[in-house]
């Protein structure tokens, strides 16, 4: 009963309310949601996946690997659905089915209801940075929930001959698939390791290897992957491509909880093998490699300390301990006080606003700008707005015609070079503008801007828009 709540229950209650307030709360960034959306519903609109850039001029028609088409039609959907408001709650929904698995997974490894919603919570904190809602987020659930099939394999065999059903699933949401293959991996070595039978996780490792060409791109997907963790354009110009740093908040957290969880490794080393060791090893160096990779570490690592921590395991021993503690009237208050805050939180309770559902529900981007720019800019106007802007501009106006946007391997490193002179403003700009046909420009405020041969068409206290000449008609192809 939840007005008396086991103390082991409140931490269940605990572990799951806290992010989805945190969740809720935190607004959504556009600048890789906007063009999902968009692209996912082009997809159901047309019923083909893109195969070639349609959303700016400076690409326009060349090849687009669009791997991540199945989360932008969950995107779209959940759109057409309910909007921003309903996609707001939805990254909740993700958060929370995140760390509720991985508070299985401690479970399932040994650990106490308490110590695994606690190591959960601290997970939650570690990938906090990474969980904005877009296909990374799809991704992180679905390795959570390989996770628990893998932590779990020994005392639900058939369950884990599912896992395979998951990965082709991951396939299609996001590049990090390629992550499948070292869990399954990782299942197979511990069982040799622990002398256990092992033919079952061999064939769910060969089947869900396989399970990674069940793509509309086949092996071409692990191009496309490889091809986005080594491109010298994004390493360059994408802060969360760069080495991760512990000169950061979340880099200091971050090789913190390696140091505290190679500790731990090696206090519990005798419930351990080298296994875990080389799974810990392997989500560390992505963290290190980058600071995208911070994403993956907290699962992995959650599983090996909550093996280290586990008390002795026996056959009798169940997956999921009893609840055997009295209940406590305050734990349910508690926990009541907990799921009114995550209710409170909800983005109905918002003022509306035409673009974006909700004020405040969005970041990056700014709503007035966006419906100023329909006005002036007749379709296939070609426009330049700050790259943090692209994706929602793809979205609210998706008739004009783009400099670039979120989609950072598509564009070749002389238009970065031409959008850097556009921002520092002046003769050069002036130069790159003309060459490129641009008649349309979104400045943010305190930004740089052409001054010769510009009006200004719009402003707000986001920035301003500036037409070519006096008129505020663009005409189609981007001339007056």
């Amino acid at each position: 009963m939840l007005h008396r709540l086991s103390f082991d229950r409140l931490w269940i209650v605990i572990a799951l309310a806290l992010p989805a307030f945190v969740a809720l709360v935190v607004p959504l960034p556009a600048v890789d949601l906007a063009y999902q959306v968009r692209a996912g519903e082009l997809i159901l609109t047309t019923g083909a996946i893109p195969s070639v850039d349609t959303f700016t001029f400076t690409v326009a028609g060349q090849p687009w690997t669009d791997q991540q088409w199945l989360a932008q039609v969950m995107l779209a959907l959940g759109f057409r659905a309910g909007g921003w408001e309903l996609l707001a709650v939805l990254r909740a929904a993700l958060v929370v089915g995140m760390t509720g698995l991985l508070l299985v997974v401690g479970v399932l490894r040994g650990a106490s209801v308490r110590t695994a919603s606690i190591l959960a919570l601290v997970a939650f904190l570690l990938a906090a940075p990474a969980l904005a809602l877009r296909p990374q987020l799809f991704a992180i659930s679905v390795l959570a929930g390989l996770i628990v099939l893998v932590a779990g394999r020994h005392r639900y065999p058939r369950a884990f001959l599912t896992a395979p059903f998951l990965v082709v699933a991951w396939a299609n949401l996001h590049g990090s698939f390629v992550l499948a293959p070292v869990l399954l991996g990782y299942a197979l070595l511990d069982d040799v390791a622990r002398g256990r039978p092992w033919r079952r996780s061999l064939a769910v490792l060969a089947v869900g290897s396989l399970a990674t060409l069940a793509n509309p791109f086949g092996l071409g997907a692990w191009g496309y992957a490889a091809a986005i963790g080594t491109n010298p354009v994004i390493a360059g110009r994408v802060s969360e491509w760069q080495r991760t740093t512990p000169f950061t908040v979340p880099g200091a957290l971050f090789y913190v909880s390696v140091a505290v969880a190679a500790l731990f490794t090696w206090w519990g080393r005798r419930r351990l093998t080298p296994a875990d060791a080389l799974l810990l090893v392997a989500m560390a160096s992505l963290g290190t490699w980058a600071v995208r990779g911070m994403a993956w570490w907290p699962p992995g690592a959650l599983m090996v300390i909550a093996s280290a921590l586990a008390g002795p395991m026996t056959a009798a021993t169940p997956a999921m301990p009893a609840y055997v503690r009295r209940g406590s009237a305050l734990n349910g208050i508690v926990a009541v006080l907990l799921l009114i805050l995550v209710v409170a939180a909800l983005p109905w309770w918002r003022p509306a606003d035409p673009l974006t559902g909700r004020r405040g529900l969005l970041t990056y981007a700014p709503s007035g700008l966006a419906q100023a720019l329909r006005t002036i800019a007749t379709p296939g106007a070609r426009v330049v707005v700050p790259q943090t802007w692209g994706s929602w501009f793809e979205w609210a106006d998706p008739q004009a015609a783009y400099f670039v946007d979120a989609r950072f391997e598509l564009f070749p490193d002389d238009v970065w070079v031409d959008l850097s002179a556009i921002e520092q403003g002046g003769a050069a700009a002036e130069a790159v503008l003309q060459r490129r046909t641009v008649m349309v420009i979104v400045v943010a405020a305190g930004g740089a801007a052409p001054t010769v041969g510009w009006t200004t068409g719009y402003a707000d206290a986001d920035g301003a828009i500036l037409v070519r000449g006096t008129g505020t008609t663009i005409v189609a192809g981007g001339r007056e």
